[in-house]
């Protein structure tokens, strides 16, 4: 496939996505996702699933999914408000779908993240490395959050500017792979890492995203690639075990709940994700990624 046209398509398909965004519960369809990207239904499923790996249904509930935990983290709402709101016709069955897609029931969900808006971190200091020491226990399949101090030396990681909404990133992880090429084997890759600057809540604002590798020796950036140096220093580190739908909500809990009564404050430095590994597709609540909040003393 020709850059220009691929482009293209990725534009396209972006449109699509930010339809789906906007109106999670609305009743979409192939054919009315089609004209959004201006296709023939024939050609834009074949080409939506090449481009994101999953079909337009698969993309609907991880949105809608994605959205409900957003309101069961930032609202009051009962589990059967956000069951219909995202576009559930029971409570029965959007609790089975979250389940399936977090790991743990809706209300388990929304006392957890409850709980992470408390004032519980432990001040430790360490190297980056130590965020892997501090796995979340365990309890009857919810996680009991945790926040820990962390201090961070400077990283330098290789990455690709993001562009569009921030549920196609997966998109921009795949293209800047890709661009890395097969010539750079993994054991050269120390870490994958998203810098985040701004609200992803104001996308068309101060967003910018960048999706990034930590490479054991230097690479060259060429092309669309940037060589950045992340500044260390002290983060409120979070280590979330689910899908990146998940990480959003987490981001919110942090910052609107646990930031405020911790004695700390935001530093202008980006909001970093560590994500730890790879988890198979029908595997994703076993996904693990470190939050990581820039904080200094208020």
């Amino acid at each position: 496939m020709k850059a220009n046209t691929e482009r293209d398509y990725h534009r396209r398909i972006a449109r699509v996505i930010e339809a789906i965004f906007a109106e999670p519960g609305a009743p979409h369809t192939v054919d009315s996702l089609a004209s959004v990207a201006h296709l023939s239904p024939y050609h834009f499923h074949r080409i939506y699933r090449a481009m994101t790996g999953e079909s337009i249904a698969e993309t609907v509930q991880r949105v809608r999914l994605a959205q409900a935990a957003y309101r069961l983290t930032v609202a009051d709402d009962s589990v059967t408000t956000v069951a219909s709101n995202v576009g559930y016709d029971s409570p029965q069955a959007f609790s089975r779908a979250f389940r399936g897609f977090s790991g743990v029931s809706p209300s388990a969900f929304q006392t957890r993240q409850k709980r992470l808006s408390a004032p519980c971190a432990e001040g430790r200091q360490g190297a980056e490395d130590d965020v892997n020491a501090s796995v979340d226990a365990n309890t009857a399949g919810v996680q009991v959050p945790f926040v820990e101090l962390i201090e961070l030396a400077p990283l330098d990681v290789l990455c690709l500017r993001h562009e569009g909404p921030t549920a196609t990133i997966s998109q921009t992880f795949r293209t800047l792979w890709q661009t890395l090429g097969h010539g750079v084997k993994s054991a050269r890759i120390q870490g994958t890492i998203g810098i985040i600057s701004g609200d992803p809540e104001e996308e068309r604002g101060n967003f910018r995203y960048l999706a990034g590798v930590i490479p054991a020796a230097p690479i060259e950036a060429t092309g669309q690639l940037e060589a950045v140096r992340v500044e260390g220093g002290l983060y409120a580190a979070h280590r979330l075990v689910g899908p990146y739908g998940l990480i959003a909500p987490t981001f919110a809990a942090l910052f609107v709940g646990w930031l405020p009564q911790s004695g700390y404050e935001p530093d202008d430095r980006p909001a970093l994700e560590f994500y730890r590994n790879r988890a198979a597709r029908d595997r994703q609540h076993e996904c693990i990624t470190d939050l990581m909040i820039p904080i200094r003393k208020e």
